[in-house]
């Protein structure tokens, strides 16, 4: 037993050397103009696939004052319908002029009986046959019928989505969630079976299918059927697509590549708006946004595959076509035994596959358990927030939503480049995202002080710079967890912890939607409550400082004056220059060379008080060797015959 018991051990450590050494990054190399080709396609995908998250913003926008003529149950049938004025608006004989549209959006479902019978005596000048309440504030006469006089043929229109039926727009956005939920799921699955590339055109394939059939059908049912199904084969392409990224890419082109990826969907919601204007019908965007894809779908013979996919599976002879591809357009070398290396390496891939995770792996104590249930609970609200600040965009008014959407999406925008900047220069990234997020969250309560008048554009903009702030800090959020939430596990549970929190996370979404419904307590509600979910989250994010920062980047010193830089400098080269008395053999061009190419960081400067002489002979001696690996010629020769001194 204890023989074999060490065979299986050192085969596993020749199988771990052997994993070790990547043949496949090796080739390619971390970033190239083949890797840029095939990210730029994948980066198009999303763009889509945010045009149908978001399009019912425009496909379900609330009425406008006087779209919606209300016909109570005592109303006279003989009588004529409300009629269009000389100036483009339509009479509504039980609405009076209301200052907010908070008031109308009660007045829609409920006719006031008094206001009804005044309006019908000042325009038609006889008596309403309806008997009055006597109590002109309490009493109402609910609508019987509501007919919609707009030009744009949404879906309120078309399935009456209105009062106890409102409702419904928030669960259509629902299903959409629970396709993403569900595709993402799928697409896990179908990943150990069906290539990458392969999965990615048929999500684009099932997304033409099923959108069109989403804005053709005729039944409430249908609609949000397919729009989950759609939703679906929008998880499996972007998911895929997001695979490969991670497979063709390397160190910190990786992270740049993932967090940048994000930045499509930003740019998505900024060319939304400009689509949107040209269809008059809710069916037509649908139409259009799927249609979209068959370009993609040509586009797509580009889009290489995952080849560390490609060995797992055994297919050496497509990944030796790809890396050969490869080398040649980043102008790599390629080794003579290439095929070789690569049959030994699918190989190792294959055991390595073979080995079975199970989901209970990132639970068993390696990571403690509080931070992974904070790590779940951040990416939850995280992405609640994301979806809500877009369904919410339709409260700030009808008429400005194509500036708002794109406002949104210039904030995203920023906010990914806020994220980015914090992963790269800083130590420690969850402390600032955290931070943003609490400041963003904290002054979004700000918007009670606001002014109640009439929603026109000054106060829809200035209600709108507090939805932008919320959505910077949450995109820069978003960013920060994408990039860096595989650091709190080992490499081998990285796909399970990530398969895990954006489950987590779309399963939120699926609920998070009906939100929306308590503006009709008041329109401010939802934005409260998202802000009081982002400072809880920011804290969240602060507690995970605790554990993970950025080592490899230094800990900013203070700035040095000019004087502390020329006391602190002279008195280094003074010690070094003190430590043997043969420096005087050597020539002074010499000396001179060595003390002006000795250099050494802003910490060593401040903490020269702490340096014996002897660390000042390794400093010289480092320095040296660097130049002599630099210079190769006889002089370095001579410069490493200082390292004596």
């Amino acid at each position: 037993m204890p023989e074999s018991e060490s065979e299986s051990g050192g085969s596993t450590n020749r199988r771990q050397s052997s994993v070790a050494v990547d043949v496949v990054e090796q080739i390619h190399g971390s970033f190239g103009r083949w890797q840029l080709r095939t990210i730029l396609l994948i980066f198009l995908c999303k763009i889509p696939s945010a045009w149908f998250m978001a399009c019912i913003i425009y496909t379900a926008p609330y009425p406008w004052k006087g779209e919606l003529v209300c016909r109570p149950s005592d109303w006279n049938a003989s009588e004529p319908l409300p009629q269009e004025t000389a100036d483009g608006r339509i009479n509504n004989l039980w609405q009076e002029e209301r200052s907010t549209d908070r008031l109308f959006n009660v007045d829609v479902c409920n006719a006031y009986a008094q206001t009804l019978a005044r309006g019908f005596v000042s325009r038609h000048g006889q008596e309403w046959n309806a008997t009055a309440p006597k109590d002109d504030s309490a009493s109402s006469l609910p609508c019987e019928q509501v007919e919609h006089t707009t030009a744009y043929k949404s879906l309120i229109t078309e399935f009456d989505l209105i009062c106890s039926r409102r409702v419904l727009v928030a669960v259509t956005q629902s299903f959409h969630a629970l396709g993403a939920l569900i595709g993402g799921l799928m697409a896990y699955t179908a990943l150990k079976r069906i290539s990458p590339r392969r999965l990615m055109l048929l999500g684009m394939l099932g997304q033409i299918f099923c959108g069109n059939l989403t804005g053709l059908v005729d039944t409430y049912q249908l609609h949000i059927y397919f729009r989950c199904l759609t939703s679906i084969f929008c998880a499996l392409m972007y998911t895929s697509g997001q695979f490969i990224l991670n497979d063709i890419t390397s160190g910190q082109a990786r992270i740049i590549v993932i967090t940048l990826s994000e930045l499509f969907w930003s740019i998505g919601l900024v060319l939304l708006p400009g689509i949107s204007i040209y269809f008059d019908d809710w069916s037509y965007l649908y139409v259009a946004i799927s249609s979209s894809l068959i370009v993609l779908v040509w586009l797509h013979r580009w889009i290489a595959d995952a080849p560390r996919w490609l060995l797992r599976h055994q297919r050496v002879e497509a990944a030796l076509r790809q890396l050969l591809e490869s080398a040649t357009y980043n102008n790599r070398k390629v080794p003579l035994t290439l095929d070789v290396q690569l049959t030994a390496y699918a190989k190792d891939l294959e055991l390595a596959a073979e080995q079975k995770r199970s989901y209970c792996r990132i639970w068993d104590g390696e990571t403690k358990r509080s931070q992974l249930i904070y790590i779940h609970w951040i990416w939850g609200c995280a992405m609640v927030l994301y979806n809500i600040t877009l369904l919410m965009i339709r409260n700030l008014g009808a008429a400005q939503v194509h500036v708002n959407t794109a406002a949104l999406g210039f904030a995203e925008m920023v906010g990914v480049f806020v994220g980015l900047y914090m992963i790269l220069y800083t130590r420690r990234h969850w402390r600032w995202a955290g931070n943003l997020m609490i400041v963003a969250s904290l002054s979004t309560y700000l918007v009670w002080l606001l002014p109640e008048t009439e929603r026109n554009s000054r106060r829809v903009g200035l209600e709108l710079i507090f939805w932008l702030i919320l959505k910077l800090a949450n995109s820069a959020s978003i960013a920060v967890l994408t990039t860096c939430t595989g650091e709190m596990v080992s490499s081998e549970n990285r796909v399970l912890l990530m398969l895990s929190v954006v489950t987590f996370s779309r399963l939120c979404l699926v609920f998070c939607p009906f939100l929306s419904v308590l503006t009709v307590i008041h329109p401010l509600v939802p934005i409260t409550i998202i802000a009081t979910v982002g400072w809880i989250y920011g804290l969240a994010l602060r507690r995970l400082n605790r554990y993970y920062w950025n080592t490899e980047q230094p800990h900013i010193s203070q700035v040095p004056t000019p004087n502390t830089y020329r006391r602190h400098s002279q008195m280094i080269l003074r010690r070094c220059s003190s430590a043997s008395t043969e420096v005087s053999g050597y020539s002074n061009e010499l000396l001179s060379n060595f003390e002006r190419n000795m250099a050494v960081s802003i910490a060593d400067i401040w903490h020269i008080n702490f340096y014996p002489i002897n660390e000042c002979d390794s400093l010289a001696e480092m320095e040296l060797e660097k130049r002599s690996e630099e210079l190769g010629t006889a002089e370095a020769a001579k410069s490493r015959s200082l390292e004596t001194i």
